[in-house]
């Protein structure tokens, strides 16, 4: 099972996930209303620590501005968590970039759209939770509970699947029974407050991610 703690926010939490086994840290770049939101000279920094680890999380941001991001930090992975087009994905896999997409929905919308966005090129689609508020979406981080049916469903059909949304070290194990993700992805369940994360719960969701994984198979 592999685990992505995201949202990091300081060099510190960066080591404080990969000593505990994170086999992917996601930062966010250049999405002010986050409060996991930060700049790219300390996104560089955390990258550094493990480049063939880092996620790059960016939310709508255009072909010429992700280039720009591509060459500054040079991450291992993109992460699209906004509303971007199967044609943005696309321009950026042909150029070499592997990319996750994050989705959101019912059954019916979690397939459309995982279709059009593995077509697109997409190396895993991200099935996660949105909020929206009279003044703005929340894209991720909500602490909110994913469609855990919903994402099965994509597994079974095939798709390369990394779960998010509401994940905590309490119910990471039942998770991972129930989808059987390639991935699970996990922010606010860690954290100590929003941007800070919590050692003692990084640490218990990843050996629980971990130790789940033999469990799961054999059942």
């Amino acid at each position: 099972m592999q685990v992505k703690i995201c949202g990091t926010t300081s060099v510190h939490d960066a080591r404080l996930a990969l000593e505990a086994g994170a086999d992917f840290v996601g930062v966010i770049v250049a999405h002010p209303p986050s409060p996991r939101n930060t700049s790219i000279a300390t996104a560089r920094l955390i990258r550094d620590e493990a480049p063939e680890k880092s996620v790059l999380l960016t939310v709508n941001q255009d072909e010429f501005a992700l280039i720009e991001l591509a060459r500054t930090l040079e991450p291992a992975i993109f992460q699209f968590h906004g509303d971007e087009s199967p044609a943005l994905v696309a321009v950026l896999t042909q150029r070499g970039f592997r990319v996750w997409k994050a989705i959101h929905g019912d059954a019916a919308q979690l397939h459309e759209l995982a279709r059009k966005y593995t077509d697109a090129g997409a190396e895993a689609v991200l099935v996660d939770a949105r909020e929206s508020k009279p003044d703005a979406v929340i894209y991720g981080g909500t602490g909110k509970v994913a469609d855990w049916n919903g994402a099965r469903a994509l597994v079974d059909a095939g798709y390369q699947v990394v779960l998010a949304g509401g994940l905590t070290p309490e119910n990471v194990e039942r998770a991972i029974q129930q989808v059987h993700p390639f991935a699970v992805d996990c922010v606010s369940g860690v954290e100590a407050t929003k941007g800070i994360k919590d050692p003692d719960r990084v640490q218990n969701l990843i050996n629980n991610a971990k130790g789940e994984t033999t469990s799961a198979l054999l059942g």
